[in-house]
């Protein structure tokens, strides 16, 4: 039996482009599933900022164990742009680990100088780790990824905000506690 189409209209599709369509991830697909994955290190980092804040020894061996993580995704998103371009993944994939193999013995060197010398204290630990870790991000941003500068400069402002929280907490919460009374004050004599 055959089935009747008026002129300009096919009535047959080409499965082989169809099937190709839905196997290969669309390049705008990719790109969110890209971006998505660094706004999840950006929620992983900001928890370890709280750990940093209150348990530093702790936090330092969860910066520790964020650096395959950071690398991983690293290396995969690296690895993507690469098999987009066509280009060999190779020289991506050893160029990648050597990056974070030296973020690897930066910390390897600064827990060093924690447990072994005492030239630093409990508090800088994790601060130095998450120093080093966001350099090596911007790097990576720098070489791989603009995106990873991003994340490397969100945990670098980061580094700065807890170094500073301490010092500067009183500066902020002295006057608006101040202010919070002076409004009160005034609210109850004016009632």
């Amino acid at each position: 039996m055959t089935e009747f189409s008026t002129p300009g209209t096919n009535t047959t599709t080409d499965s082989s482009s169809s099937n190709n369509s839905s196997s290969k991830p669309s390049f705008s697909k990719s790109v969110r599933l890209e971006e998505a994955i660094l706004a999840s290190l950006i929620v992983l980092s900001a928890v370890g900022i709280g750990l940093t804040n209150f348990m530093p020894v702790k936090s330092f061996w969860f910066w520790v164990a964020m650096v395959p993580i950071f690398g991983l995704t690293s290396l995969y998103i690296g690895w993507s742009k690469a098999r987009r371009r066509g280009e060999g993944v190779s020289r991506i994939i050893w160029v990648q680990l050597l990056h974070w193999f030296g973020l690897l013995a930066a910390i390897g060197l600064i827990y060093l100088l924690f447990s072994a010398t005492n030239r630093i204290d409990s508090n800088q630990l994790a601060l130095l780790a998450l120093l080093s870790l966001a350099l090596t991000t911007f790097l990576a941003g720098v070489h791989f990824d603009w995106r990873f500068m991003v994340v490397g400069v969100i945990l670098g402002a980061a580094v700065a905000g807890v170094a500073f929280v301490e010092q500067v907490i009183w500066i902020i919460v002295l006057p608006i506690a101040a202010l919070f009374v002076l409004i009160i004050f005034w609210w109850k004599r004016n009632t």
